[in-house]
């Protein structure tokens, strides 16, 4: 028996010729490189997948207003109280301009404490105009209406809004990233302008289509009520 098995056993040593052994060492280091390919595949849409559900949880828009709540507890920053120097220096009109939200850091106006970091008034100065003009906004966005341009200055690398700060806010909790603005910058002394200015004719070319919107909007508007 033993014999036997000797013999089956040299006979597949001797079936296996160097020739062949060449093929099927080349088969499988083929098979092998083929495989490494696709477990990479694999592993890269795994990846990807994973990164996908965690930006995914990252912007739930629970989490999301949660976290513009959050910002609401603590008053709004004012440009003026901030950076008091900035009084001294020259505005110069840009034109409009699509800016980041989160490029947009706070009140260029009086009353900042009077609204909180989401850009809405504080609870107590919430009244019966505020909540119609909001409504109207939120309305207006449902039906994917353009909303017109709010009104900021920049100074350093931050924008500080004039009129708009409702719009601001609707675009805070909704997730927007950018939103329309007529911007002034405020150079200071001895300082440099960095936003282009835009020419005359493509801004009136781009103001066009919301100067309707914006009139009607003033219409709508109450005396204290500050968009």
């Amino acid at each position: 028996m033993g014999d036997e098995n000797r013999s089956a056993g040299d006979g597949e040593d001797q079936d296996e010729t160097p020739a062949t052994r060449g093929t099927l060492q080349r088969l499988r280091e083929g098979a092998g490189a083929a495989a490494e390919p696709l477990m990479d595949g694999v592993g890269a849409a795994l990846g990807a997948a994973a990164n996908a559900a965690a930006n995914t949880v990252r912007e739930l828009p629970g989490m999301r207003v949660r976290r513009i709540r959050r910002l609401a507890r603590d008053p709004l920053p004012s440009l003026t109280e901030l950076h008091p120097e900035s009084r001294q220096a020259s505005p110069v009109i840009i034109g409009l301009r699509s800016i980041p939200i989160d490029k947009i850091c706070g009140t260029a106006v009086g009353g900042g404490a009077q609204r909180g970091g989401d850009f809405l008034p504080l609870k107590p100065f919430r009244g019966a105009n505020w909540a119609g003009r909001w409504q109207r906004l939120r309305k207006s966005q449902d039906s994917l209406q353009i909303l017109p341009p709010i009104d900021v200055v920049r100074y350093g690398d931050c924008y500080w809004v004039n009129d708009g700060h409702n719009r601001v806010a609707l675009a805070l909790y909704s997730n927007q990233q950018d939103i329309d603005a007529s911007v002034t910058e405020l150079v200071p002394p001895r300082g440099r302008r960095t936003e282009p200015i835009g020419t005359l004719e493509a801004e009136m070319e781009a103001a066009r289509p919301v100067r309707a919107r914006a009139r009607k909007e003033r219409e709508l508007r109450t005396p204290d009520d500050s968009g």
